[in-house]
């Protein structure tokens, strides 16, 4: 009743799990317990392909919130030049919209993720066999974006 402009649903895990699959952009935020959000974030995570890709964020009444990947540090690759940093990104931009009150920068790194898939670059998480793309490391997906971000707010500048 205090947001008058956002729906609420209560619904069961598992129709949950089926919607999520069936009708996905029914959900803006789905908010639910840490085991049933494990789950639901690894199977949200195939509808775009890998959970490198899923920025999450924890968000409390009160004080900061954590804002982080779903897959976590991802210990298995670490310093392998194989991580998936776009989650890492796009949680910060998460961050900066939500708790720093900064949307346009949100935006900004927001953009130069989606300018960088454009291109067609792409870590082995979400290459595909024969779609074009280029495969890179994690070291050069950040790289690609951080020139990205610099020529977006070169643009942005000039446009000002």
């Amino acid at each position: 009743k205090d947001f008058p402009d956002v729906e609420l649903s209560h619904m069961y895990v598992d129709n949950a799990a089926m919607q999520l699959i069936r009708w996905p952009k029914q959900f803006d935020t789905i908010v639910c317990g840490n085991i049933f959000g494990d789950i639901l974030s690894d199977e949200a995570s195939m509808l775009v392909g890998s959970l490198g890709m899923l920025p999450s964020a924890s968000i409390g009444e009160s004080g900061p919130g954590v804002f982080e990947p779903c897959h976590g540090s991802a210990p298995d690759i670490a310093g392998e030049n194989k991580a998936n940093p776009l989650a890492m990104i796009l949680s910060a931009a998460m961050m900066l919209r939500y708790d720093l009150d900064r949307p346009d920068e949100a935006q900004l790194l927001e953009d130069a993720v989606e300018a960088v898939l454009d291109q067609g670059l792409r870590t082995a998480d979400i290459k595909q066999e024969g779609d074009g793309c280029e495969l890179i490391g994690c070291v050069e997906m950040g790289k690609a974006v951080a020139a990205q971000v610099e020529s977006l707010e070169m643009k942005s500048a000039v446009t000002v």
